[in-house]
């Protein structure tokens, strides 16, 4: 079987490359946007956190009134 390709192989190279690149930026973009939803959890969770503590102390606070 002789298969006859007219492109170069560094161009058919070239072409899968830019195919593929908007599927890894992207995959990029979906990290990006992961790792920011994680950052603000975190720092809802901490103010959850922080704000449980200052009830806490405004009770302590009102018991010895």
């Amino acid at each position: 079987m002789i298969i006859i390709n007219e492109k170069p192989l560094s161009q058919i190279e070239k072409e899968r490359e830019e195919a593929e690149a908007p599927m890894l930026t992207m995959g990029q973009e979906m990290a990006l946007l992961k790792l920011g939803s994680m950052q603000k959890d975190t720092i809802i969770q901490t103010l959850g956190q922080e704000l449980a503590r200052v009830k806490l102390e405004l009770i302590r606070l009102k018991e010895g009134e």
